[in-house]
This record gives structure tokens, sequence and C-alpha cells, in this order.
């Protein structure tokens, strides 16, 4: 999500209503698969992706991998662009965004064909790159600083230093590293033929390209297929061959995905800056992008008079549009029409809030919501205080949120607007992630895990337990009778409020309706894997007991909730044994111990020391106390707990009811004097059967998923990265570990499991120390023999 200037309307287009009906015989419109119907109902007007640049690189091609960066080997030109200019990219501006597309032209041929070279268009700027070297930095580097960087920094990054705001800007001085650069005289027709990725896409965008490659020399445009001419010898013309005489030409190209493969056909028609009319008057389009989607064969000779010879904007079709100057159209009203809802409240939002931005409905270069490479904006849609100090908020994308008179992720029939989000799908079956919130005033980021997504039959189930007022609120806010997880992305988070805290600070003043920007997601250990869960064809050793143990500290409940989510409710081996998980969760504050089944009546008095305390500050009288707790501990008076209050109390109550004794939740409270002590991780470790097929003996030292030695030196705990071709499992078959996972503030982990370490630039897990390190150096009785620890 880019965050650009308000949005230009498009009420000086000149427009037409609908695409006139076709004179002449076209081609058929193809059917489509019955899973993937064409969405012929939503509002397609401002459904534009938000970007700056499109870079159009010349494949010759339209073959492309579902993520072109991946295509050959990643040996390309897009993943070397989106290496620079992404995510992590020495170049990387959330607030000035760069589209890398594949299209099907051929790239130049040079002189010299022994050069290894690519070709592309820039577009708004309407400049042709004929020659990128593939085997030089130099002239990536030339095309990105030269051509691609704003001239000016987008008002966000005021507060960065001088010297990163100078690397962020353009500088003209390298465009001379590039050759042969020229202005685009043609019309580009781009039609998003992306098969790869989407079905529906790979069936238009051929069917299409042939029917504008048909009409267009039927409309007096000279099309041309051919590679782009950069090296031509200067003559003078012939005589009677002046600028006045040349015809218009045209390209018709498949361009990779651009979002919004339900509004397929999708195309995009850029017209020159010096394109004239049939009378020789500049072309009113001259100079824009213009994007459409739904488009048929059959509307192919109705979009080209219109648009490309008239100079017209057809609006039952159009999406939005693009300037030479870089400024996004939306809106097809006539100067005396009324502007659509969506454009009247940002005219709203803009005069109240004193800013001259939008954000847009758009959160990158595709249709998803969220990404790696630019911060994605999202709104709180609600905010629920859990305890004095904690809060969960609940996000979803801004694009989706509607005006406040309809209820959130809803149009004006009630209809749900929005769709899946394809990478948040794909984290939440992956099992444990995380995103990064960023604090714009202080440019930082933070990694937040999201709490797993909430259940119908997980409030349902609640409603004989708790007060109506919870279970009724919440059930306004979920669609009901559904037993799946929400369709609209919403991601909500449990945060802390620290004192001195520069993130929970910010985050604790947002309310209902602020924005908050998000990228990722990261992904993180693979659970399953390193359990040997997944990937295990011994159906017997699947069967046996597996078991996590998880320590908890704090919003450290959050990733352990993941956890279970993955393991329990969308493991894949539902039907066979489901592993065991043991939560050990420790808070300061009974108030913030959510979902226990009995509250201690016999509560201590508050400890100041917390954690910290207990390992290591503890004084005689509070080391003979703690004994006494450990071997004889009073009997202690316990009372039914307060019906819930929050919708992660219901939903942890709801997960303990649902799966019963594979999962285990146990509370420590720091101001009730309890604490995890060696004693409880030796009975949640003693539990393990005997017979796990991980003993130790099994497992190979070097085995990147299963060895204790080996995990020590991991650069970080992104496993969706180490590929199992790659990094195979090198254990004695059927491979897996039992898994002790420690979770929360720094200084929690480095009680437990000792402080991670850095080399090289790297966070890696280092050796196991604290109370768990004590425990496998005195473990006589090998309790910690097929466990791993992981540090999160």
């Amino acid at each position: 999500m880019v965050l650009r200037p308000l949005a230009a309307r498009a009420a000086f287009l000149n427009t037409v209503p609908k695409c006139p009906a076709p004179t002449c015989e076209c081609a058929e419109t193809p059917e489509m698969p019955e899973d993937l119907p064409i969405d012929r109902e939503a509002k397609l007007d401002g459904l534009i992706s938000n970007y700056a640049e499109q870079v159009l690189v010349c494949t010759g091609r339209s073959d492309w991998p579902s993520r072109i960066e991946e295509a050959n080997s990643g040996d390309n030109l897009a993943a070397d662009l989106k290496e620079m200019i992404g995510r992590g990219g020495v170049f990387s501006d959330p607030f000035h965004n760069i589209s890398v597309l594949n299209s099907s032209f051929p790239p130049s041929t040079s002189r010299r064909p022994e050069v290894q070279a690519t070709s592309a268009y820039l577009l708004p700027s309407f400049k042709y790159v004929p020659y990128l070297s593939r085997v030089s930095f130099d002239s990536m580097q030339a095309l990105v600083k030269g051509y691609l960087l704003p001239e000016k920094l987008h008002p966000m990054n005021d507060k960065l230093p001088a010297i990163h705001k100078d690397r962020l800007t353009r500088k003209e001085a390298y465009r001379h590293l590039l050759v042969g650069v020229r202005d685009v005289d043609d019309v580009l027709v781009l039609i998003c033929g992306h098969g790869g990725r989407d079905k529906r896409c790979g069936i238009f965008g051929p069917v299409l390209q042939a029917e504008f490659e048909r009409q267009l020399p039927q409309a007096g445009l000279e099309l041309l297929n051919g590679p782009v001419v950069a090296e031509s010898v200067s003559v003078p013309p012939l005589p009677g061959t002046g600028e006045g005489d040349k015809p218009t030409t045209a390209r018709v190209g498949l361009i990779s995905h651009i979002g919004g493969h339900k509004f397929a056909g999708n195309v995009i028609i850029y017209l020159p800056p010096r394109l004239k009319n049939n009378g020789g008057n500049p072309h009113p389009l001259a100079g824009h992008g213009i994007w459409y989607g739904r488009v048929e064969p059959k509307h192919v000779e109705g979009l080209i008079q219109e648009t490309i010879v008239k100079g017209n904007v057809i609006k039952e079709h159009f999406r939005g549009g693009i300037t030479q100057d870089r400024k996004i159209l939306s809106g097809t009203t006539a100067p005396n029409g009324k502007g659509s809802p969506w454009v009247i409240l940002a005219l709203i939002f803009t005069a109240s809030a004193g800013t001259a931005y939008l954000y847009r409905r758009k959160s990158s270069t595709d249709d998803d919501v969220i990404n790696m490479s630019t911060f994605s904006s999202f709104t709180i849609v609600k905010r629920e205080q859990v305890s004095p100090t904690a809060f969960i908020i609940t996000l979803r994308p801004s694009g989706w949120v509607g005006p406040k008179e309809l209820a959130p992720g809803h149009d004006g029939d009630g209809e749900k607007i929005g769709f899946l989000s394809r990478r948040i799908q794909d984290a939440w079956r992956h099992g444990l992630w995380s995103v990064e919130i960023k604090q714009p005033q202080l440019q930082i980021a933070r990694h937040y895990t999201p709490l797993p997504p909430l259940y119908e039959n997980a409030i349902s189930s609640a409603a004989s337990t708790s007060g109506k007022s919870i279970t009724t609120q919440i059930k306004e806010e979920y669609d009901e009778g559904e037993e799946e997880e929400e369709e609209l992305a919403d991601l909500r988070f449990l945060i802390r409020r620290m004192d001195g805290g520069e993130m929970s600070n910010y985050l604790s003043r947002q309310r209902v309706g602020d924005t908050v920007w998000l990228r990722g997601p990261h992904l993180g250990f693979d659970v399953a894997r390193r359990l040997g869960t997944e990937h295990n064809t011994d159906t017997a050793a699947r069967h046996q007991g597996r078991r996590v143990v998880f320590l908890a500290g704090g919003t450290g409940i959050a990733p352990a909730l993941q956890l279970a989510h993955k393991l329990l409710d969308t493991g894949d081996d539902r039907s066979l044994g489901k592993p065991h998980i043991s939560i050990l969760w420790a808070n300061r504050h009974g108030a913030d111990a959510l979902g226990r089944e009995f509250v201690s009546a016999s509560a201590s008095a508050t400890s100041s020391r917390g954690w910290f305390g207990f390992l290591w500050g503890r004084t005689k009288e509070n080391q003979d106390r703690s004994s006494q707790t450990v071997e004889n501990p009073p009997p202690p008076l316990l009372l039914p707990p307060p019906p819930p209050t929050s919708s992660l109390e219901l939903q942890i109550r709801d997960l303990k009811k649902r799966h019963g004794s594979n999962l285990e939740i146990s509370y420590f409270v720091d101001d009730e004097g309890s604490f995890i002590k060696s004693r409880d991780l030796e009975v949640a470790l003693a539990r393990a059967p005997a017979t796990h097929p991980a003993a130790a003996a099994g497992i190979d030292d070097g085995c990147t998923w299963h060895s204790a030695k080996a995990i020590q030196v991991l650069p970080d705990d992104n496993d969706a990265a180490r590929s199992p071709s790659t990094y195979p499992c090198t254990c004695a078959r059927p491979p897996g570990a039992n898994l002790i996972f420690v979770s929360g503030p720094d200084g929690f982990i480095a009680a437990y499991a000792g402080a991670k370490r850095w080399h090289e630039g790297h966070e890696m897990q280092g050796v196991v120390g604290g109370v768990l390190g004590r425990l496998k150096r005195d473990d006589k009785g090998k309790l910690m023999e097929g466990w791993n620890v992981l540090k999160l």
C-alpha cells in the first residue's frame, strides 16, 4: 500500500456510459471454470493498483510462473529489480510503489549478440530502455537511480536522515549509463494473460490479444509485432513521409498479474504523450494509462473506437487510470455530476483532517491485501480492552472498510466486499508467522503475532457459559452461521502497553477508524516438519504421540495459540493421533491470565520482581517460601471464574473444550506467587511417551530439522526459506522430535532458555541456557532426550 496524493477525479475526461455494440463478427467469449467465475456485480471504479511507475520487462514469452521473480531459477530482471526496490532493498520506499511486471513483448536485439541484455518499458514515463545488461549491476543501478526513484520524496519521509533521503531520490546523471533510451510513441495495449497465476486471465488473455491484433488495423492503426529497433541508421526521411503522414502505431502484449483476476479480462491502454487524433490535434487521453475490467472479445472494437480513436473513457469497464505526472484517476462522473460515495468520503476526510492524502483501495502491485515489499494500510475496526494494560485490536484492509453507516466489510446491499488473502491463507497453513507494524512518526517497525481467527462455533459454544452481552457483541461483528475462518483477512493482535515502549504506546493511542501500516507475512518455524507430523510415510509413527511444551510470557501466548491452531484445528493428520500441547503461561497480574477455569482465592502479595525476582534476585526468606511452595504447597482455595469478558477468553476456553486432553494450559501469576519452575517443566516433559520415534539415537547431528546442534546456528526462524530438497532430513526414519518453545520478552526467553546469539548480522538461536539449560545438564532421568528448544 502506498500513501499518495488525493486521487484525481476523472471528471474532465470525456466519457460514454457503455461500450458500443460490435459492428462485425468477433470471437466468442471463452467459458470460465465453474469454480472460477467472473465477478460481474462489484463496482470496478477505483479498483486500480496504486503505483508510481510500471516496469514492463520484455521477456518474449507469456508462460511465467505464479511469482515472476522465480522464473529461470531466480535469474531474471524482475527478481533483480525487486531485490533492489522491494522490502529490505537498498532503494525500498514504501511511499513510492514501483510495479514490476513481465510482458510478452520481445526484447530488442543488439548488434552484438554476445551481449546478455533485456529490454523494458517504463510507464507512465513512456520510456523504452532497449538494453539492460544481465551481467552488470551498473545498468540495474542506473535504471533505478536514473529513472525509477522519485524526483521528490513523499512528506512521510521528511524525518529521515539526509543521507537516506539522498539515497532514495532520483539522480538524472545516472541516465547516461543506459544507451538507446527512447520515448514511446506506440499505443500500448496490455492484457493480463498470467495463466500461471490464475486460469481466468490465462484463458481470456490470448483471446483478447488476438482480437485486438485483428481489430486495430481495421481502425487505421499500424500493428507492430517485432522488437523495437533501437540501432537504426540515421538517414533523411523520403519526401512526403513527414510526421504528419506517419500512421499511429500500436503494440499488443500479454502482461503478468496486475490485480483483479475475478474481473478478467483486464486491459490497460497506454496512449503516448505525442498522440494526435484524426484531426491532427492532441489526443484527449495522450499521456494517460486507462485500466479496464470485464473486457470480452465483443468489447474490443468499442474500446478501440471510443478510447484509442476518439479519446473517450467507457464508464462500465473503467477501473481507473494514471496520468504522465503519476496522478491516479478514479471516478468518471461528468463535470456537473455528483461524485461517487468513495470520493465524497475522501473529500470529507481530507477537509476534516487537514490533509491532502487518500488511502487507496489497493495494497500492493497485485490483488492481495498485504505484501512483503511495502507497508499496506489496515484500518482498526474493533478495539477490545481485555485487562487493565492489555487490549486486542482487529485490523481490516483499509480498502474494504466502507462508510461508517454500512456494516464493516459490507456494501450497501449487505454483501461482503473484499476477498480471501492468499498470503494470509498461506501463512495460517504454515503455522507460525508474524507481521511488521510500523510507527510512522519514528519510522520504526516491530513484529507482532496475529491471534488465530475466531470460529463461529467458538462463539456459539460459549453462549451457555457467558453473559449474552459479549456473545451478542461478537456475533454482530462476525458472520453468524460460519464455521470457517473470517473471510475478510481480518487480523487480531494482543497488545500490552509497556511503560517506555514506543510501539505499544503508539498502538495504545490508536482508536477505531485509525490506520495502521502492516508488512508481511513473515513465516517462522515449520512446526509440523520439525515434529515429524508431515512428510512422514510411516503411518504407525504418525499415530504415536508427539508433544509440544510451550513457555509463554505475557503476550507470548499469541504464537502458542497459533501453534495450537495449526496442529489441532488445521493439521493435515487430524484423523491420526494428534500431538499433545502443554502451554505454561506466565503473567504478572491475574487479570491477564485469561481463560482460567479456577482462580486462586489465596493470591499472595504482589511481587515486584516478576520472573527475574524468582530466578535470581530472591532473598533467603523468599527462597524458603518458594521452596515451601514447590515441595509442600498449601491446599489452594479455588473459586469458579467470572463470566468471560473478551473474545480471547472465549477463544481459549473453546480451544480447551474442543481438544480436551490434547491441550493443557497452566497459569502462573507473579502477583499470586506462582512461577514456572523446574518441577513444572519436569512434569510436562515426563509425559512424553518413551517410544517416541525421535529418540536421540536416531537424530543426525547435521539435520537442519531435528538436530539440537544444527538449530543453535540457524540464521533465522524462516523455515519456509529452507527447501526440503536443499535441506533434506538426514535422520534415521521416521523423523521427528518433541519441541519446547519459549516466547515472550527478551528477559523471559533468556531466563528460561538462554539469550539468542548475534553473529554476522543474524540473530541465531544459540545454546540452550537458563532454566532449561540447567535442567538439561542435570537431566539424570534423560527427560530432555528427543526434545529440541526453539526460541521465538
